[in-house]
């Protein structure tokens, strides 16, 4: 896989002799990468923030006050206004707890508007729900979570090596579910963020995975065509199912998990690390 003379690579066009005889890869293919848990970890870096926060209410097993600021948190999210929209756009509820919801369309406005509130009555509930009716830790809970999630998320191992692999020899995209704010920042934290031809983000363009216009909005970003294009992530009802009925090709990130049924144009592989240097 690469440039090297003789070498195969699923998303070249094809090869040409190049300068000194030497074989360049001639790319007319696209491929699109999801940045949670695909390059970056994130369900495991907020569990890790609530827990952190957790930590600070004494006399408690963190642990239990992690599930019940799960729980009480997405309760009241999904009382929210615009709980729909949000669904749609892909928006959890631990994100909600950090997000400011800058830079996004005028149809969050409701949600941004109502984000302090909902960062404050979660944390507080939840409290409450353990038996302790202290604003004043809520309120330094929240603080402490909000501090954790905005330290850089980690890459995945291959990850930025693969980016950078794809970076000048395919027309490279980043197709995101979140808000906005928070994702323009997980994705600087990066350092990648200017290898990517284009950047869409749901919570900004009011757009959410698995919608077939999301990826047909990236792919026009990219100058691209479905037909000639690839999808790369790990969710398989956003990511995958999303790709393939947009027409693109796709490749399912594992993670260990069982693959939920076969479909053709799919590539399963197990970890994002396992794409640098073979065919997909």
């Amino acid at each position: 896989m690469g440039s090297e003379p003789g070498s195969d690579w699923a998303l070249a066009g094809g090869f040409t002799r190049g300068p000194l005889g030497m074989f360049a890869v001639v790319i007319s293919k696209a491929v699109i990468l999801d940045l949670d848990d695909t390059l970056i970890v994130e369900e495991e870096v907020a569990h890790s923030s609530l827990r952190r926060a957790a930590e600070l209410v004494t006399g408690r097993d963190p642990g239990q006050v992690v599930e019940v600021v799960l729980t009480t948190a997405r309760r009241i999210w999904r009382a929210g206004p615009d709980y729909a929209l949000c669904h749609q756009l892909g928006i959890a509820s631990w994100e909600g707890l950090w997000a400011t919801f800058e830079a996004s369309p005028s149809i969050l406005d409701e949600v941004r508007e109502w984000a302090p509130v909902y960062r404050q009555e979660a944390w507080r509930a939840a409290l409450q729900e353990l038996g302790i009716d202290d604003p004043a830790l809520a309120a330094t809970l929240s603080d402490s979570y909000v501090e954790s999630q905005r330290a850089p998320h980690p890459l995945i191992d291959g990850a930025a090596e693969l980016v950078h692999f794809l970076e000048g020899r395919c027309q490279l995209g980043l197709l995101t579910n979140g808000p906005a704010d928070i994702q323009h920042h997980k994705l600087a934290g990066t350092g990648l963020a200017d290898c990517f031809g284009a950047v869409v983000i749901s919570g900004e363009v009011g757009l959410g995975k698995p919608d077939p216009d999301v990826f047909a909005l990236t792919l026009s970003r990219l100058d691209a065509k479905a037909a000639s294009a690839v999808m790369v992530g790990d969710s398989w009802a956003r990511d995958i199912i999303g790709a393939l009925d947009a027409g693109l090709s796709a490749v399912w990130i594992s993670a260990g998990r069982p693959q939920p049924e076969k479909r053709p144009n799919v590539t399963v592989v197990n970890a994002v690390g396992e794409l640098v240097g073979r065919n997909f």
